[in-house]
């Protein structure tokens, strides 16, 4: 009853029936034609879906790439490379690309170029979209940034008309958009995107999700993921139409974990769609980069032999070793597809030496909870009088909830109050794993150092992106050295920031970024402190502190520029504790 209470207020009172929505969607796209890639064109098939299908029951493996540089001709350029690298090599280049274009994308296009400037390509114009299915016989997804945002519609059609044949990205529905409060009309927006997608449907257009880009990048179960992929499913395929693509793995190092997780996001679809791409792994990598050579070929060749040995028809993508530091050039790229490529001749192999009995029974084991996982959900929602055939209701219900409280109230676990989010997880996801040794490595780091306690001190700590798993270690070294936290989220812009410094009478701001705005953030963040008078509070930045700049192929680091803005660049949550015990240390004498 508590949940069902819970849920029912969280409707917005303007927001339409997504039925309708997803129907004025469905008859824009019946006018669209979509036109043939070179890929498309070269395989002899009207979409992606098409052709993988086709190379899944003849055990072709099929290969993507993550590529965004600093703008659209530079990202152009660096796919004619990697091409004719390819060629050269005497390989197959790869048969994909998601496109990493940068956050402005989500917008709607009259508002993109007011926005600030984050790290990847914008694309602006008809020529633009053109080339991405027109440079190279690779095929593109419009990935990061297409769909989720207010501007989800306009991108649909561009691409669409490109000939561009899988779509995505759901799950970044739960995304905020710089200076973008309207939630109704974004997920409004997603809604009829889907729409035109449905209509598509069958000459093998997807929506493809990626599910760490959503809640589930935060879940501590993967029966919840599991679970989570279910409600995406049955909103975009049931109630909307749409043929729903589930792509994930980032955040997962294990191999067999992850070959078990596959399997399970596999498993329950009616009507099997390939994944779009299987991510390869994003958090096993460290600073040394040779290193990271065995964490990539672990990966991917795993990947690759559950795919092969399932049919599955997914593609998976080789990390870079330098990801972990910065955006990589064209030549990493090149040299992990050459490793993809390479580890193919193995394949057959090692689809005969694994035991997948196990594999299989944790697969079935994350369906059941995911099963669970659903259910409740829908059932929650029913009986709090929540429309569940309406797609846009569940949608926003979803997302106004949040991920701890989707876990909490919904997770696959059994009910245990000594787990985080009052449940046991059917199976524990490796980010939750290491973040938690992490945190305590560093509560007790904290608790060993000395200096003074940070008790009184009120620090506003906040995110420019989507990553909540650096702010976690940070409010929770904070909160052991005995700061007063005011957790301002994700996705914030520098007024947010600002805002609650003002309202909370804030000593000192921690920012976290990882999304190529340090330098951009920082400016706009010391120029509303000073109309707001607080032009003297200390300011700490940590995480990728790096940002496009022209001329340059990667990001260069602005740790610099942030210093001459008075900003303290940081390399380590001990380094800011130390920082902050310092601050109040020299308060602590002024005042005495």
């Amino acid at each position: 009853m508590t949940s069902a209470i819970s849920v029912a207020g969280l409707l917005p009172a303007d927001l339409p029936d997504g039925r309708g929505v997803a129907a004025d969607g469905r008859e824009i796209g019946r006018r669209l034609e979509i036109a043939p890639s070179l890929y498309l064109a070269e395989k002899g098939v009207r979409s992606e879906r098409e052709w993988r299908e086709r190379a899944a029951a003849s055990g072709i493996s099929s290969t993507c790439m993550n590529i965004g540089l600093a703008t659209w001709p530079d990202t152009r350029e660096a796919l004619g490379c990697i091409y004719e690298d390819s060629l050269s090599r005497g390989i197959r280049p790869p048969d994909r690309f998601n496109i990493l274009a940068e956050r402005r994308m989500g917008l709607p296009k009259a508002l993109r170029l007011s926005a600030p400037q984050e790290t990847g390509p914008l694309l602006m114009t008809e020529q633009d979209w053109w080339e991405t299915t027109h440079t190279v016989p690779i095929q593109p997804e419009a990935a990061d940034n297409t769909i989720g945002g207010p501007g989800s519609l306009d991108n649909v059609l561009d691409a669409l008309q490109a000939g561009i044949t899988h779509i995505g990205v759901l799950s970044q529905y739960t995304w905020r958009w710089p200076y973008w409060e309207d939630e109704t009309e974004q997920v409004v927006a997603v809604v009829k995107a889907a729409g035109v997608l449905a209509s598509k449907r069958d000459v093998g257009v997807c929506f493809d999700s990626y599910l760490e880009d959503g809640y589930p990048g935060v879940f501590h179960d993967y029966a919840n993921y599991v679970g989570w992929a279910m409600l995406e499913r049955y909103v975009c395929e049931d109630l909307i139409g749409a043929a729903y693509s589930c792509s994930w793995g980032g955040l997962t190092s294990d191999p067999i974990t992850k070959a078990a997780v596959t399997l399970a996001l596999s498993a329950f679809r009616p009507e099997h769609v390939p994944a779009g791409f299987v991510q390869g792994d994003t958090i096993g990598n460290r600073q040394d980069f040779d290193a990271n050579a065995a964490v990539v070929s672990t990966d991917v060749l795993f990947m690759k032999a559950v795919d092969l040995r399932y049919r599955l028809g997914g593609a998976p993508i080789a990390v870079p070793v330098t990801e972990v530091e910065r955006i990589p050039t064209w030549q990493e790229v090149a040299q992990v597809h050459a490793i993809n490529r390479r580890l193919e001749e193995y394949l057959p192999s090692v689809c005969r030496a694994v035991d997948w009995g196990p594999i299989e029974a944790q697969r079935d084991e994350l369906v059941a909870g995911g099963r669970r996982f659903f259910e409740e959900a829908i059932g929650v929602m029913t009986a709090s009088g929540i429309d569940v055939r309406d797609p846009a209701a569940v949608l926003v219900v979803m997302k106004r909830l949040g991920a701890a409280a989707c876990e909490s109230l919904f997770g696959a676990g059994e009910a245990d109050e000594n787990y985080p989010r009052g449940r046991r997880p059917v199976l524990e996801t490796d980010l939750v794993h290491q973040t938690m040794t992490e945190r305590e490595r560093l509560i007790s780091a904290v608790r060993s150092a000395s200096g003074v306690s940070l008790q009184g001190q009120r620090v506003i700590l906040g995110s420019t992106d989507v990553h909540e798993f650096a702010k976690l270690l940070l409010e929770a070294a904070l909160g052991e050295a005995g700061a007063n936290v005011i957790d301002v989220g994700i996705n914030r812009d520098p007024e947010d920031i600002v805002g609650a410094a003002v309202e909370s009478a804030a000593d000192v701001i921690v920012i976290t970024t990882h999304n190529g705005v340090a330098r951009s953030f920082a400016q706009v963040l010391k120029k509303e402190l000073q109309v707001a008078q607080l032009g003297h509070l200390p300011v700490f930045m940590g995480g990728v502190l790096n940002e496009d700049v022209e001329g340059s192929e990667i990001p260069i680091d602005v740790r610099g520029d942030l210093r001459s803005l008075g900003i303290a660049p940081l390399s380590a949550v001990e380094e800011l504790i130390a920082e902050l015990r310092e601050l109040k240390t020299v308060a602590s004498g002024a005042g005495g």
